[in-house]
């Protein structure tokens, strides 16, 4: 097996298998392809489409590369692939801060911002959270408090061949795919949210390949990687052998221009204010704000299966913004993260 081939298989519009695109992510892994195979590897496989078999044959071998820790009890993450463009603040990091807050592990895997104005880890930080403690601190902090955070630098240390060389190719490539796929935590059921439904489905098959317990793939009609709160998304979901479903859940009555950040600092503001309601506000932008973490954390609790409808996950979601509970798990992050 050797690069050239398998370049010039894709190249003639074949999918590779899963053992060869493995091989792939080896070379790159151990920074033995060329920075020019690299380029040619990511716009050809762009431009044919990358398979399922490929993105899980990619994920699966960039797993063995990355630092690992191992929580106690079965966690979960929410998370999106980025790309969408609409710079809205850092949803699914909310939300997996109020999902902990109900007792619910979440081993939250993430990095800076890639096109987007504000990543997972920049508005962790802006929040006051330390986000590059060692492996063996963020396990205990899973274990101890039901939530952490991974940041992929950190734990994805072989990514020091491949991350320049993605930031100078500047397009959409499998790599986009493969971080929620490679969560160090090994978590078995998930959420991810994708910038199209073509996408959705693709990662979704890939996650059933690399045998996820359970995995939910959305992708919201405007090309957002959230549910979005003016418009319909698209979700598929392992438990219903990835039936197309769609969730259009109170959509007239909140508008997502809100969302809207300009940086990291305006993102930890939105989220902070929210956290510190006690009560649902009649302001448009508060309620589109907290309507948007508390959907998309109902998902998650839907994912977890505690044979409740979705609307009672969502009535559940806000109670424990207004009860505090969230705000007092986001200090509890902050507080362990910065212990000496």
């Amino acid at each position: 097996m050797n690069i050239i081939n398998l370049l010039k298989k894709i190249s003639s519009g074949q999918n590779l298998a899963f053992e060869e695109s493995a091989f792939c992510m080896n070379q790159i892994m151990s920074g033995k392809m060329l920075p020019s195979q690299f380029g040619a590897l990511m716009a050809a496989l762009a431009y044919k489409g990358e398979s399922s078999e490929e993105i899980a044959g990619m994920a699966s071998e960039m797993r063995e590369f990355s630092l690992k820790i191992t929580p106690t009890k079965n966690a979960i993450d929410v998370c999106g692939t980025g790309g969408s463009g609409l710079k809205w603040l850092n949803i699914s990091t909310a939300s997996s801060l109020l999902i902990a807050s109900l007792g619910i592990p979440v081993a939250k895997h993430g990095n800076r911002a890639m096109s987007g104005n504000s990543g997972s880890a920049d508005v962790l930080e802006e929040l006051g959270v330390n986000i590059t403690i060692n492996p063996k601190k963020v396990e205990e902090c899973i274990n101890e408090i039901d939530i952490s955070f991974m940041f992929a630098q950190s734990f994805h240390p072989a990514m020091k061949y491949a991350a320049p060389l993605r930031k100078e190719i500047g397009i959409r490539n499998i790599f986009n795919f493969l971080g929620p796929l490679t969560n160090p935590a090994s978590v078995k059921k998930q959420i991810i949210g994708t910038t199209n439904k073509d996408f959705a489905k693709k990662i979704a098959e890939a996650a059933k390949i690399l045998k996820s317990e359970r995995i939910i793939t959305l992708s919201g009609i405007s090309g957002a990687d959230e549910i979005e709160i003016d418009n319909k998304t698209i979700f598929y979901d392992s438990k219903n052998n990835f039936i197309e479903e769609n969730i259009d859940f109170e959509i007239k009555k909140y508008d997502s221009k809100y969302l809207i950040v300009q940086s990291p600092k305006d993102s930890a503001k939105k989220i902070l204010n929210t956290f510190k309601a006690t009560s649902q506000s009649n302001d448009i932008e508060k309620k589109s704000i907290e309507h948007s973490i508390a959907i998309n954390a109902a998902m998650a609790l839907y994912l977890c299966e505690y044979n409740i409808k979705f609307s009672e996950c969502y009535d559940i979601a806000k109670e424990n913004i207004y009860n505090g509970k969230a705000l007092k798990k986001l200090n509890q992050l902050i507080e362990f993260t910065n212990r000496k």
